[in-house]
C-alpha cells in the first residue's frame, strides 16, 4: 500500500512538472516570437540602410543561436551534475536580463551583442526536456520532446500576432520589456511548482560540489566524443544541422520577401501578413510535433528525421517559386507540418541511445547542433541575399536539403 501511495505521489509530481514546464515554455515562446519576425523593421527604426537590412537582420537573428550553440553542451553537462531544474531557471531568468536590456539598445551593434549574451545564458528547451523526461518512465522521450516543442509552437502562434498588434499601439522597444516579463513569469512557475527526482547512478548535487571545473570540462569532452561515436546519434546530429541550416537561412528574410512579392502593400500589411506566416507554421507544429514524437517512438526516429527533412526541402522550393503571397503561405503551412518532426526525432534518438544520467549533455548537443545551424544559416543567408536574391535563397536551401536527404536515404537502404 505504501509503495502504491509513493508511486501515485511520484506520478502526480511528474504530471505537475510537465504541465508547469509546458506553461513556462509556452510563455517564453510567446515573448520570443513577438519580436523575432520583425527584426528588419526594428533595425530600420535604428537607422540601418535598406541595402544593409538583410545582413543585419541575419546577424541579429543568428546571434542568439550562435551563443546557445557554443554553450549548449556545457549547460547540459552542468545540469547532469548540478540539477536540470537549475538549468531551466538559469535559461529563463537569463532571458529576462538580456531581453530587457535590448529595450535600451540604440545601435544594431548593441542589439547584436545583447543577442549573443541572450544565447549564451538561455536555451531553455534542452533542460526542460531532460527535467521532464527524468520524471517519467523510460520510453517516452519522443512524446515528451514533441509535447514540449508543441508548447513552444503554441506560443509561437500567438507571439507574432501579439507582437504585430503591440507594435501598432506602443513603441517597438517596449515589446522587449513585455517579453522579459513573460519569461520571468515562466521562471517563477518553474521555481515554485516543479520537482526534480533523484536519478539512481546520477551525478547530481552531492558529487557536484566536489568536482572542480577542470574535471567538469574534461568529463564533458569525453562524454561528447563517446556520444558522437554512436553511429545513429552522430548521423542524426549532422543531419539535423543540415536540415535546420536550410530552413534557418530564410526565416530572418521573410518580412523582406513578403514586401518583394507584394510591393503594393503598406508596411503595416506586410508586418501583419509576415506574422501570419510564422503563426501558421507554429500552428501546424502544435498538432504535428506530438504526432511525430509518437510515430518516432513506434516506427523509428531516424525514419521520421529523413521524411521531415525531405518534405521541408520541398516546402522551401515551393516558397521560392511562389508567384504571390498565398503560395508562400501554403509553403509555410507545409513546412510547419513536416519540419516540426525534426526536433522530436532528434531528442527521441537521444533518449534511446544515451544513459539517463547523461541525457542532459546529450540533449545539449542536439540543441547545439540545431542552434549552430540556425546561427550560421541566418548570418550567411543575410550575406548571400545581396548576391543571389531573396527568391533564390529559398530555392538553394530547398534543393540542397532534398539532395542531402536523398543521399542519407540511399545510405540507409544500402545498409
Amino acid at each position: 500500500m505504501s509503495s502504491a501511495s509513493n508511486s501515485s505521489q511520484q506520478d502526480r509530481a511528474a504530471s505537475r512538472t510537465y504541465v508547469v514546464v509546458w506553461l513556462a515554455n509556452f510563455l517564453a515562446a510567446i515573448g520570443m516570437m513577438a519580436f523575432l519576425p520583425f527584426f528588419p523593421s526594428y533595425l530600420r527604426g535604428l537607422g540601418v540602410a535598406e541595402d544593409s537590412l538583410p545582413i543585419w537582420a541575419g546577424l541579429c537573428v543568428g546571434a542568439a543561436p550562435l551563443g546557445a550553440a557554443l554553450m549548449g553542451p556545457v549547460w547540459g553537462a552542468l545540469g547532469d551534475r548540478f540539477g536540470r531544474k537549475q538549468m531551466v531557471l538559469r535559461a529563463l531568468f537569463g532571458l529576462v536580463v538580456f531581453v530587457a536590456l535590448m529595450s535600451l539598445a540604440r545601435t544594431p551593434l548593441q542589439l547584436f551583442l545583447l543577442r549573443i549574451g541572450q544565447g549564451i545564458f538561455s536555451g531553455f528547451l534542452p533542460p526542460s526536456v531532460t527535467l521532464v523526461t527524468m520524471s517519467f518512465p523510460a520510453g517516452r522521450g519522443g512524446r515528451i520532446a514533441g509535447g514540449l516543442q508543441a508548447a513552444m509552437a503554441s506560443g509561437a502562434i500567438l507571439g507574432p500576432l501579439f507582437g504585430s498588434l503591440f507594435r501598432e499601439t506602443f513603441e517597438a522597444r517596449y515589446l522587449f520589456l513585455a517579453t522579459a516579463t513573460l519569461c520571468g513569469l515562466g521562471g517563477l512557475l518553474v521555481l515554485f511548482f516543479t520537482h526534480e527526482p533523484a536519478i539512481a547512478g546520477g551525478r547530481l548535487q552531492g558529487e557536484a560540489n566536489e568536482a572542480g571545473m577542470r574535471d567538469l570540462f574534461s568529463d564533458l569532452f569525453v562524454r561528447l566524443y563517446s556520444m558522437l561515436k554512436k553511429p545513429r546519434l552522430g548521423v542524426a546530429l549532422a543531419f539535423l544541422f543540415a536540415a535546420q541550416f536550410g530552413i534557418g537561412a530564410t526565416n530572418p528574410q521573410l518580412e523582406l520577401y513578403v514586401g518583394e512579392l507584394q510591393p503594393a502593400w503598406a508596411a503595416d500589411a506586410i508586418g501583419r501578413h509576415t506574422a501570419w506566416l510564422f503563426s501558421v507554421m507554429a500552428l501546424c507544429g502544435v498538432f504535428a510535433m506530438p504526432f511525430w514524437g509518437r510515430v518516432g517512438d513506434k516506427s523509428g526516429h531516424g525514419r521520421v528525421l529523413l521524411m521531415a527533412s525531405g518534405m521541408a526541402g520541398l516546402s522551401l522550393c515551393i516558397s521560392g517559386l511562389a508567384p504571390g503571397y498565398w503560395t508562400l503561405f501554403g509553403g509555410r503551412l507545409m513546412l510547419g507540418l513536416f519540419a516540426s518532426g525534426l526536433g522530436p526525432a532528434a531528442f527521441g534518438l537521444v533518449a534511446l541511445v544515451t544513459p539517463r544520467e547523461e541525457q542532459g549533455a546529450a540533449n545539449g548537443a542536439v540543441f547545439s547542433s540545431r542552434a549552430l545551424a540556425m546561427a550560421l544559416s541566418s548570418m550567411t543567408g543575410g550575406l548571400f541575399v545581396g548576391f543571389v536574391g531573396l527568391r533564390a535563397l529559398f530555392l538553394i536551401g530547398g534543393v540542397a536539403l532534398l539532395f542531402l536527404t536523398g543521399l542519407a536515404a540511399r545510405r540507409m537502404w544500402e545498409k
